[in-house]
């Protein structure tokens, strides 16, 4: 088969929509279900939020977050559930799509800086926006999760307003 150089053009057009389509219908979709364990461990954090302890710090350009737990089992889950999380987010997964500010926070993931560490007893997080909307966003996500830890289950089903949108 002879290649003309408008069949090269049209088969490079064909790859970058493919590639775009891809890439942002993942996205849409989420990715694959959350697996099992990752399940477990966001039911685990719901079922004993009461044993959760947050304090959360608003900075400038994002937000620090310790959250913790007396409780040892409630300690491991929370370092789980955040190691599993930043990893989805990370591989260009999403959580929550159907949550306004969940998919938001997902779409600008790539926009921010996140270090997680671990304590003795849960989690340390610091996100960095690297830009102002990044920021606000994280800041966001940030009292999103405030609220999962405050009150459980009955926030787990409300949708949540984005700040950029």
């Amino acid at each position: 088969m002879k290649t003309t150089s408008s069949t090269k053009t049209l088969l490079l057009a064909v790859v970058a929509v493919a590639t775009a389509c891809s890439t942002s219908c993942a996205q849409q979709r989420g990715g694959p279900g959350m697996p099992a364990e990752a399940r477990e461990q966001i039911h685990a954090l719901f079922d004993g939020h009461d044993k959760i302890h947050r304090d959360l710090k608003l900075t400038a350009d994002g937000y620090t977050a310790l959250t913790e737990s007396d409780d040892p089992k409630m300690a491991t889950a929370l370092k789980k559930h955040v190691g599993q999380m930043q990893e989805r987010l990370a591989s260009g997964l999403s959580v929550r799509r159907w949550d306004p500010a969940f998919a938001e926070y997902c779409d600008h993931y790539s926009e921010m800086e996140h270090q997680f560490t671990t304590t003795d007893k849960g989690v340390r997080m610091t996100v960095k926006g690297r830009t102002a909307n990044a920021a606000k966003i994280a800041q966001n996500h940030a009292k999103v999760v405030s609220a999962f830890a405050a009150h459980g289950w009955s926030e787990h089903d409300k949708k949540h307003d984005t700040v950029t949108r």
